[in-house]
């Protein structure tokens, strides 16, 4: 049986996991069903990349799980994903090609945040499904009845985080953020945190995108003496301002989940060491949960791929679809796709469960706060 193969068309990647011969549909005349197109635009190069590259490798996984079983009712399900680069203005553009050129069915796994913003301009008219933004933005979160997400929010990880500061007593935490919509948003949503755990001694920190800007930054932090560190300062120079300040101070340092990517990681080297995580996905080594377990036999086909927490999320995000495209049925109706997420009331994956309702798009607001010590992540 072949693996799944990422073929580079131009301009544009198609990650499609090979399939079993369709199963013949008794009331179908057609000696071959059509597959599922999924459509996907992603932040897949650049400083934005690291997450999202990772996650794609468990959505791989999990369509050549379900292909190489005969797919879903016959029909195997492809992955066409375009790289925006993190553009919003791109994104537009690759959704546009996506639904009226690919003719894919929904949109599934855009991320990041800026990827969404651009995805949503154009899918919103056009009324297609969007399954599991990769991003945990708080600007995504007011209600659309065409978006699914799949992963709890970023003020989630930050309550979370903001809870753990206030109790080992760290409060005096130094918060760096560049000035883009993921630092704005996410600086908006500590700030929340912070106030409802009555923490008044942190401090914020605009950094500046330039080479100086980073060096002023850092100085400023280190006059401000922290107890605590928190970084969420992405973008081109995130990892050698994060590296440069954790040289000069060796407080606590906190992340949450997008910073927690095995390559991003590696990038960071030792400034890595002792940071506390907050992962939105349970840990991708405990075998002993099914969806685990299932996710880790699926990862294994796709060759020499390390279990991770992104990419476990992408295989989560990615079971959720294939679950929604069974009961969706023998139809290419995206209202019975928005009707089939609407009856996840729950749904265990095995050990993870995630919820949807008409009025309730959330999934889960599960997080838990990991400890990385140069090798793995502790809880």
């Amino acid at each position: 049986m072949p693996a799944a193969t990422l073929r580079h068309p131009s301009r544009r990647r198609i990650l499609q996991a090979s399939a079993l011969a369709p199963v013949a549909l008794p009331l179908a005349p057609r000696a071959q069903a059509q597959p599922w197109r999924i459509g996907q635009t992603a932040a897949l190069t650049g400083p934005l990349a690291f997450p999202f590259v990772e996650m794609n490798k468990g959505v791989a996984a999990a369509f050549l799980e379900v292909n190489e079983q005969g797919g879903i009712d016959g029909r195997r399900v492809e992955l066409v994903s375009l790289d925006d680069g993190g553009l919003p203005e791109k994104a537009a553009a690759n959704t546009q090609a996506l639904i009226e050129k690919e003719r894919v069915f929904c949109m599934f796994g855009c991320g990041g945040t800026t990827s969404v913003m651009g995805a949503l301009q154009v899918l919103v008219p056009a009324k297609v499904p969007l399954i599991a933004p990769a991003t945990g933005s708080d600007a995504l979160r007011p209600f659309n009845p065409l978006v699914f997400h799949t992963r709890a929010s970023y003020s989630h990880e930050l309550a979370k985080i903001a809870r753990q500061i206030g109790s080992t007593g760290f409060t005096k935490c130094a918060v760096a953020y560049f000035d883009n919509p993921f630092g704005k948003a996410t600086l908006a949503a500590f700030d929340a945190a912070a106030k409802a755990n009555k923490n008044q001694d942190w401090k914020a920190f605009l950094i500046q995108e330039t080479p100086e800007g980073v060096a002023r930054g850092i100085e400023e932090i280190v006059a401000f003496q922290p107890t605590a560190l928190m970084s969420l300062a992405i973008g081109a120079l995130g990892i050698p301002f994060y590296k440069g300040l954790r040289k000069r101070v060796q407080a606590p340092a906190f992340s949450i989940s997008f910073l927690g990517s095995r390559p991003l990681l590696a990038a960071l080297g030792d400034a890595a060491v002792g940071i506390t995580v907050a992962q939105v996905v349970p840990n991708p080594n405990n075998s002993a949960m099914p969806v685990v377990y299932a996710y880790r036999n699926a990862l294994k086909k796709l060759g020499d791929v390390e279990p991770g927490y992104s990419s476990l999320e992408g295989y989560v995000n990615a079971r959720i679809l294939l679950e929604a495209l069974r009961r969706t049925g023998r139809t290419d109706s995206r209202e019975r796709l928005v009707n089939a997420m609407h009856g996840m009331r729950p749904y265990d994956l095995g050990g993870f469960e995630v919820g949807y309702g008409p009025n309730d798009h959330n999934g889960t607001d599960f997080v838990e706060l990991t400890y990385f010590n140069g090798e793995r992540f502790r809880r």
